[in-house]
């Protein structure tokens, strides 16, 4: 990613929690985490990652309700030509380090 992708990606990531927290009236946005972007090459999508405690299918639908009022927000608040179309995504990684973490576990109690 280059330095532009990860300047854009690091301010759309900050910019949303703020919204998040400060302008969205939707209460199930309201435990949610933003945990990373990843921006294309082009700046046209951005894939926004979260975590949440509760159910992630219906954060996922809240999202989508949200999309057009969040890009709005940060359209307001960045200086992009264009405001890159947002992908919300449940961020798996801690869930997918714990599984190799125990798959590691299972290997060494087994080789003993």
């Amino acid at each position: 990613m280059s330095h532009r992708q990860e300047r854009v990606a690091r301010e759309i990531r900050d910019r949303l929690a703020q919204i998040l927290e400060q302008r969205v009236a939707d209460p199930r946005l309201h435990d949610v985490t933003v945990t990373g972007v990843k921006v294309s090459s082009d700046l046209s999508l951005a894939r926004v990652f979260f975590r949440t405690l509760s159910d992630s299918e219906d954060r996922q639908k809240a999202f989508e309700s949200a999309k057009p009022f969040l890009r709005r927000c940060l359209g307001e608040e960045m200086r992009l030509r264009r405001v890159p179309e947002l992908d919300f995504r449940v961020d798996e990684s801690l869930d997918n380090a714990q599984r190799i973490e125990q798959i590691l576990r299972e290997i060494k109690e087994e080789t003993g």
